[in-house]
């Protein structure tokens, strides 16, 4: 381990010059300062409101460890990183979209980040606490003209020290494994050939899209009606109370008189309702599900006009609700229960959009197999897209070919980290129309037009080979943390519990 030591603090002291010579290990070490190509997987229509929390938000587990959002942890950090670079915007059509873009790949980057250092632990990679000090006091933040500033150290709050040097720890035993993983990586030569081969040859295809919130009004009221518990609307509010004695006293004296459940509320209760007298304004029940078992939201959906709750047990909060407005069944007439609908199955139900979207393509080929390719276009009120040629590229190498359309802006990055839709892509003959290829905003159906060989490719080769190396071993050690067994991925039910997006 001492001969490790050795090499991570010659690699400190002489960075540049080590990414001149092995720019493999160059790429990898700025992958936690770009963006993680991610899949997006399930994503919602999200919205524009952050539930505030004061605690830590658990995203997901990988192997016992906490893939946590909390102030100024690595998740937190990443996503500002990912917020400046993304810089979602309010007034544009996609904010909602960027902003979902934002959180992900926070939370994948942390993803690989735990991952890591879970390896790291395993294997019982070490840093000595001296070692540890020589790198700070060389390396870290306390420097005045290059040299170590003793005074600026100890003006720093411990805290901040303390942070600083957990971060700076977890920053070189992650160099110690992305050293071990590269240095470690063998290709053989038929191997290569095969890889870079599959992006010689390339197709261009016409392509159709099914957006995945394109669902018709009338399958939504159906739904609704099929699921009416998930979209009655209740006006409620609350005193949140932290211990139960206390909730107890509250709870008699606003039985007493219900009346005084607003003041009580102001005087008393300790949630971000309490400025307001408790009130939560009108809610559809779904928006209730994260904060209510189904049988304590059951008592709650039942409560008449003006009765007061027994007090509910959430989280580590003892809760009192007063019903301000009666449960009422939704209005299918409505827009807004209408849109409410979308929103929910759009966050909650994705193999309900799925089906929907699967099926519209589904009718579509059958269509354009007995019409014409743009009289079943006009008929599903889409368009026909051109693509450009590309190869298979599975996980985005810059330096091959990106799926892309010719004409007008639709997002295919998804296509370029699904397996499927290459699959499907190669293995369609002239003229033949591809099965529906689900993707995460939307579903692909393909129709090749032709197939050539890129010559570009061998001098792309010549130019970019340890380039392009590096970015297929980055995408290999991404893929290999987050498609593991060991990570339990809760992102999106969390996601969509702490935003809501009307």
């Amino acid at each position: 381990m001492a001969e490790k030591e050795k090499q991570l603090e010659k690699m400190t002291n002489e960075q540049e010059k080590k990414n001149s010579r092995h720019p493999v290990l160059y790429i990898f070490s700025v992958l936690l300062l770009i963006v993680i190509a991610v899949t997006f997987v399930g994503a919602p229509v999200v919205g524009d409101a952050v539930r505030g929390t004061t605690g830590s938000i658990s995203f997901g587990k990988y192997g016992k460890e906490d893939i946590e959002f909390s102030q100024n942890g690595y998740f937190a950090q990443q996503r500002e990183i990912l917020g400046q670079q993304i810089k979602p915007d309010g007034n544009s059509q996609n904010w909602k979209w960027d902003m979902y873009r934002v959180w992900r790949g926070a939370f994948e980057r942390t993803v690989v980040h735990v991952g890591i250092l879970t390896e790291v632990k395993t294997n019982k990679t070490h840093i000595s606490q001296e070692q540890l000090n020589k790198l700070i006091i060389k390396n870290g933040p306390y420097q005045n003209n290059g040299e170590f500033d003793v005074e600026l150290y100890q003006s720093t709050p411990s805290y901040k020290r303390e942070e600083f040097r957990r971060d700076f720890k977890e920053s070189l035993l992650t160099e110690y494994y992305l050293v071990d993983y590269f240095y470690g990586q063998k290709s053989a030569d038929a191997e290569k050939e095969y890889t870079y081969g599959l992006s010689k040859t390339q197709r261009s295809f016409q392509l159709m899209f099914f957006p995945m919130d394109r669902i018709p009004d009338a399958d939504l009221a159906a739904y609704a009606q099929q699921n009416p518990k998930n979209f009655k609307r209740i006006g409620l509010s609350k005193i949140t109370l932290s211990s139960e004695s206390d909730a107890k006293k509250v709870l008699k004296m606003v039985k007493a008189d219900p009346e005084s459940f607003a003041e009580t509320a102001k005087a008393q209760s300790t949630d971000v309702f309490a400025e307001g007298g408790g009130s939560m304004g009108i809610s559809y029940s779904y928006e209730l599900k994260s904060e209510f078992s189904d049988a304590d939201l059951d008592k709650i959906l039942a409560l008449a006009q003006g009765a007061v709750s027994d007090i509910i047990k959430v989280g580590n909060d003892y809760v009192i609700y007063r019903c301000t407005t009666a449960a009422t069944d939704p209005d299918l007439s409505s827009a807004d229960t209408i849109r409410a609908i979308k929103n929910y199955v759009n966050r909650y139900e994705r193999g309900f959009v799925e089906d929907k979207a699967v099926k519209a393509a589904e009718t579509f080929i059958k269509d354009a197999q007995e019409d014409s390719i743009y009289g079943a276009a006009s008929k599903a009120g889409i368009s026909v897209y051109n693509t450009k040629p590309f190869g298979i590229n599975y996980g985005a190498v810059n330096y091959f070919s990106q799926v892309r359309v010719e004409q007008g802006e639709l997002d295919l990055t998804s296509a370029m980290f699904s397996k499927d839709f290459f699959i499907q892509a190669f293995s369609i003959k002239a003229d033949e129309y591809s099965k529906p290829i689900i993707l995460n905003n939307g579903v692909v159906v393909l129709k090749l037009v032709e197939e050539t060989v890129s010559p570009e490719i061998d001098q792309t080769l010549v130019l970019y080979g340890p380039q392009i190396e590096g970015q297929i071993a980055d995408a290999d050690i991404v893929n290999y943390f987050l498609t593991s067994d060991k990570l339990k991925d809760n992102f999106h039910q969390t996601f969509s519990k702490y935003f809501t997006f009307d």
